[in-house]
């Protein structure tokens, strides 16, 4: 196969009008992507493999015999392009690859002796997600096969963008648990699940991840927006920010409140005190739910288990349940305990750390400083948002969400983006003092 096999546009209308619309926001509402689209440090990359430069095209995809890769979860047991799961079988793995890589497995892929899927008659289309390396892939002429195929890229235009070993198992088991357990978790929480993934044994440093998408994406009557399309887009795309406050009668700080503060401040410490989950939580990861008139639901959306992490001394103090293997755990530290490389990365101050200052940080003062220069251009009504407004709101809504989910007085609030360490530290005492009652009890 070619490594580049363009469609017609027309071929996206095989999709349904939700998971079009989805596609649009991913693909032409991002939010200062020259941020993270190093093209011009790394031309090695072709620019057409971006997603706002796409378009349709074939996924090159291989049934490779299953001896040949370390697989985790199972290819069988989901929707995952369902016509191409009865080809498959115990002997053999359906194995999609990047189409800026195809070099790469050349090589590979006529050792192992590798049946090309296209030679079968099976022919699979692909469009780039905001993740560019993530792909939305569905059989031709079946919309309903749609899924996620997160593959390898060997390009260091995004830095380290290869599907690990390690990672690849942590995903699948990350998402097993927290898919198991869904009944104890807030009912905010919606999360794509990522149930097969797998690494070449030949080089465990290329292979690919599934995940499904959730039956919201496919409904008319409900909007997937990713955070980042709150902010992103320009000329003809307006970001979707500023179209929900003109169909809304509310001020923009009473959106921020009700929708990126209030709400994700309650979710983020049930998950981390009460569950031991801490969230990757940039936009881009992140998703909202709306109905189809851009009303809140009050639902979040979450994909990509390769950065979520845990607290598993919390989660041992609570007895939240653990399967009794999970892929990879022969390498715990590696697969579970953190990020590979980084020393510190076992501590929870840090992976609290971590996810808080994405979302302060990459969510709320992105959304301030938009704010503060849509008011300057006339673009939005409204007082002008002050500097730090938007984290002192969040702020007090953490102070407020520790007090009301876990009973514990932590006032005065100051703001959590100014202060970090600070609030880290009292947020410690208050894990202490949970994880003591816990024990007593």
């Amino acid at each position: 196969m070619s490594v580049r096999e363009i469609g017609s546009e027309a071929i996206c209308e095989q999709l349904p009008g939700a998971l079009r619309q989805w596609l649009t926001l991913e693909r032409f509402h991002l939010h200062r992507p020259d941020l993270f689209q190093c093209t011009a440090d790394h031309p090695d990359f072709d620019p057409r493999y971006l997603p706002q430069h796409a378009q349709v095209a074939r996924l090159p995809c291989f049934f490779v015999p299953a001896r040949n890769v370390y697989a985790f979860g199972s290819q069988r047991h989901d929707q995952i392009l369902a016509p191409i799961a009865s080809y498959a079988s115990p002997e053999w793995v359906l194995f999609p690859v990047h189409p800026s890589a195809l070099d790469h497995y050349r090589e590979f892929l006529r050792k192992v002796g590798a049946r090309d899927v296209s030679d079968e008659g099976i022919h699979i289309w692909a469009l780039p997600t905001s993740s560019t390396r993530t792909l939305l892939a569905w059989c031709d002429g079946r919309p309903d096969t749609a899924t996620f195929v997160k593959t390898s890229l060997h390009s260091r235009i995004f830095g380290e963008r290869r599907v690990l070993r390690a990672n690849a198992a942590r995903s699948v088991g990350l998402s097993t648990m927290m898919v198991d357990e869904r009944s104890q978790l807030p009912p905010a929480l919606c999360c794509l699940q990522e149930s097969f993934a797998f690494c070449a044994r030949q080089s465990p440093h290329a292979g690919a991840i599934m995940r499904s998408i959730p039956p919201e994406f496919f409904d008319d009557r409900r909007r997937v927006v990713p955070m980042f399309a709150l902010l992103g887009g320009s000329g003809a795309r307006t970001p979707m920010l500023r179209t929900i406050l003109e169909r809304s009668s509310d001020p923009p700080l009473q959106f921020v409140h009700d929708v990126l503060c209030e709400p994700f401040a309650r979710l983020w410490i049930e998950l981390s005190l009460r569950s031991g989950w801490v969230l990757e939580a940039h936009g881009q990861d992140l998703m909202l739910e709306f109905t189809s008139d851009l009303a809140f639901t009050g639902r979040f959306f979450y994909r990509d288990f390769e950065g979520l992490q845990v607290d598993w001394d919390l989660r041992n103090a609570f007895r939240r349940s653990r399967p009794p293997r999970l892929p990879h755990d022969w390498a715990w530290r590696e697969a579970y305990e953190g990020w590979e490389g980084d020393r510190f990365s076992a501590s929870v101050w840090y992976k609290w750390r971590v996810s808080l200052l994405q979302y302060l940080h990459l969510v709320l003062h992105e959304t301030e400083t938009s704010l503060c220069e849509w008011q300057r251009q006339g673009l939005v009504r409204g007082s002008p948002c002050r500097e730090d407004e938007v984290t002192m709101m969040f702020s007090r809504c953490m102070f407020a969400a520790i007090e009301r989910t876990l009973g514990v007085h932590v006032g005065p609030a100051f703001n959590i983006y100014r202060s970090l360490n600070r609030f880290l530290i009292l947020l410690a005492k208050v894990r202490r003092s949970v994880l003591d009652a816990e024990l007593r009890g």
